[in-house]
């Protein structure tokens, strides 16, 4: 009977620790502000999903620690798919400085993309403490109908607005829309599809 009655004790413990928990704080990308600049019409422009590294895949927030290892919380998590989370935002971002008809992958089989772009991402991480995002990484535009293509790097150091989760959350978002801005900038300049 003893036993019977620590065992309960034991486990009414483990429940109350288990209620006192709070909850994860979810994030979305926050909507980029976008200044339409680069008109484009020569067709719909089809954009494959971001491909992240693993670190930003994950559920969640990643941040950089002052030792330069990867801190990834479970107390501060995406409300979305990051990799599907960060195409919409590009998307999103593209749209608005171009102008032009774009869909993301999957896209539908009667569309036929006058352009697809892809991007493979090797850093997208920053700091908590009010330091910056480092966005790093290789995009390439292909036309359809032949060609090699047209390829580019690049690489942005983007300041957090303040400290913490929110402050970086938006970082991603800004980062994200820069690089959208340029490749917009890229398409209208006689890269792909010009």
């Amino acid at each position: 009977m003893r036993v019977a009655r620590l065992g309960l004790i034991a486990c009414l413990a483990a429940l109350g620790a288990c209620a006192a928990t709070p909850d994860p704080t979810y994030y979305l990308l926050p909507s980029p502000e976008v200044a339409a600049s680069t008109p484009y019409s020569g067709g719909t422009i089809a954009v494959r999903e971001l491909a992240l590294p693993l670190y930003a895949r994950a559920q969640q927030v990643a941040s950089l620690a002052e030792d330069g290892s990867v801190l990834l919380s479970d107390d501060h998590r995406w409300a979305d798919e990051p990799a599907r989370a960060s195409t919409r935002t590009f998307v999103s971002a593209l749209k608005q400085s171009t102008g032009a008809a774009i869909v993301a992958e999957p896209w539908p089989a009667s569309v036929s993309p006058a352009i697809r772009i892809d991007v493979a991402v090797d850093r997208l991480i920053g700091t908590l403490n009010g330091g910056a995002l480092e966005f790093t990484g290789q995009y390439r535009l292909v036309r359809t109908g032949g060609g090699d293509g047209d390829q580019d790097s690049f690489s942005y150091r983007i300041p957090l607005s303040g400290t913490g989760y929110k402050a970086l959350a938006e970082a991603h978002s800004n980062a994200i829309a820069k690089l959208a801005q340029d490749v917009a900038k890229r398409i209208a300049g006689g890269g792909a599809g010009a």
